[in-house]
């Protein structure tokens, strides 16, 4: 038996470990549950599960905030494998939410495709498990772990439908594409432990930093930095490493891609962050690397912020609408990255929030579209939608308000924080590019609304359009976070103003 102390240290590693073993159990359990009934069991155990997944990281967090100190477990010396810290509590809290409110959805959904698989939920679970080991590690190589963990899992997810040619073409590009990002990573990695003797990231911070004086092979070090951002740019879906999204979003589950959208992003964002800030950044005047990388992610986070909102104009279907619409968001998510860690990392967590609660109830909205086992979310489906289901009209469109940036919307706070990152950071350009883009964002935005409050339904579909319970519990809590986070923004702007500390290397 392990004592309170000894329990204690594992504690940093329970984010990851409560969801694997979940999913693990649930996996046992689903060759067994094939009824009706059962499936319904399996369902109520997995929001069980999902929300103590969310309650762990919660009690550390505040834990942590209490005593004032990041916690730390599984080290190799004084090399920790596994770190938790208010940065990493405050994703795994993200990911947690964005898995239950998918998980709230998918039964109705399943239901009406026509598909009882019943692994969906397991899977959810490892993703969920392979997201905070990514973020709650300082290691290169165990990023590489939880990346995969996540990734396989989300490759099968998205062709969960297995009886629809898109769903099936939808997991095929992820995987493929997926296993070219992969690639990146590893060869970046190695190349980064080549350059530097090391794959734990204030190691290679403190080689960087004595390479100032000379002995640092820096080219080779440049290279693999450049190919570990190409691998996580895949992940975010930054231009031109995008081009898989729409496609994957379009074919996936309608649950799964409201789940991809919030965790996926907010799990490469966090690596991205703790790798460039933590691993990345020397912090001397002279350093050569961050100079270089912050002047790549500045030019990725222009052109994704353009192309992704001109791209998302031409768009008549709303899932992949907001495939580019989050193509969008990732450029504002690097603006911010390219900020000192005390102006940005604050102001990345609260719009990753905001976006969670808005995105995921746009798609909570769009997965009641369905027609004959299909989506049907072709924007003329909208039409009339407000004198047929007012509620559900109205929820829509304050969603598609706060992804255009309109007050009192928490997606107004987030960009707007993300706004001063770049004006206090010294780059008044990307700040301009940024308000460019949001106005042309708004077009694309505005055409949904404008569909919504048509005069007369435009068919049967919207006619006849159910809501369950369980979804309109869902874009409840959808609308009034992401009304709450415009109205009073402080709830989460004061804590997270200071969880950069919890970035730098441990003392």
């Amino acid at each position: 038996m392990l004592s309170g102390n000894e329990w204690s240290h594992y504690w940093p590693a329970f984010p990851a470990l409560i969801p694997a073993l979940w999913g693990l159990m649930l996996m046992f359990f689903v060759p067994w549950l094939n009824q009706k009934t059962d499936r319904r069991w399996l369902w109520g155990v997995s929001l069980v599960g999902m929300a103590l997944t969310f309650a762990v990281p919660a009690m550390m967090l505040s834990d942590i905030r209490d005593r004032g100190a990041a916690t730390q477990a599984l080290g190799m010396g004084s090399e920790m494998m596994v770190r938790a810290d208010q940065f990493s509590l405050w994703l795994n809290l993200i990911f947690a939410a964005a898995g239950f409110l998918a998980l709230m959805i998918m039964p109705q959904y399943l239901e009406r495709a026509k598909a009882h698989h019943g692994e969906v939920y397991p899977l959810m679970f490892l993703a969920v498990s392979g997201m905070a080991l990514m973020v709650g590690t300082e290691s290169l190589m165990m990023i590489f772990i939880g990346l995969e963990v996540m990734s396989i899992s989300l490759y099968v997810l998205c062709g969960m439908a297995r009886e629809r040619a898109t769903g099936m073409e939808a997991a095929l590009k992820y995987f493929l594409l997926g296993a070219f990002s992969t690639g990146f990573l590893v060869y970046g990695t190695a190349l980064v432990m080549g350059a530097t003797g090391s794959l734990h990231l204030p190691k290679i911070a403190e080689a960087i930093r004595a390479g100032t004086e000379g002995g640092l092979h820096v080219p080779m070090l440049m290279a693999g930095v450049a190919m570990i951002i190409v691998a996580l740019a895949f992940k975010v879906a930054a231009v031109p490493f995008h081009f898989w999204l729409p496609d994957v979003y379009q074919g996936a589950p309608t649950p799964v891609t409201a789940f991809m959208a919030a965790g996926t992003k907010a799990a490469a964002i966090g690596v991205l962050v703790r790798v460039l800030h933590s691993g990345f950044s020397s912090g001397a005047p002279d350093d050569l690397v961050s100079q270089r990388w912050i002047m790549v992610i500045g030019f990725l986070a222009a052109l994704t912020m353009i192309i992704g909102n001109l791209l998302a104009l031409v768009q008549v279907r709303v899932k992949r609408l907001l495939a580019y619409s989050a193509v969008a968001n990732a450029g504002y998510l690097l603006l911010a990255l390219v900020a000192p860690l005390d102006i940005g990392v604050g102001n990345i967590v609260f719009y990753l929030i905001a976006y969670t609660f808005m995105t995921v109830g746009a798609f909570a909205v769009i997965s009641l579209f369905q027609e004959g086992g299909e989506d049907a979310d072709h924007i003329d489906n909208f039409k009339g939608l407000w004198h047929r289901r007012p509620a559900l009209a109205a929820a829509m469109m304050v969603f598609m308000i706060s992804m255009i940036g309109i007050p009192p919307t928490g997606g107004f706070t987030g960009k707007y924080l993300i706004f001063l990152s770049a004006m206090q950071s010294g780059h008044p350009w990307l700040a301009a590019i940024m308000a460019i883009s949001a106005v042309i964002g708004a077009g694309y935005y505005l055409r949904v609304i404008v569909a919504m409050f048509q005069e007369e339904p435009s068919n049967e579909l919207t006619k006849s359009l159910a809501v369950p319970v369980s979804a309109a519990i869902v874009i409840a809590i959808s609308v009034v976070g992401t009304m709450l986070l415009g109205v009073m923004p402080y709830l989460l702007t004061e804590p997270l103003a200071v969880i950069h500390g919890s970035l730098l290397p441990l003392s």
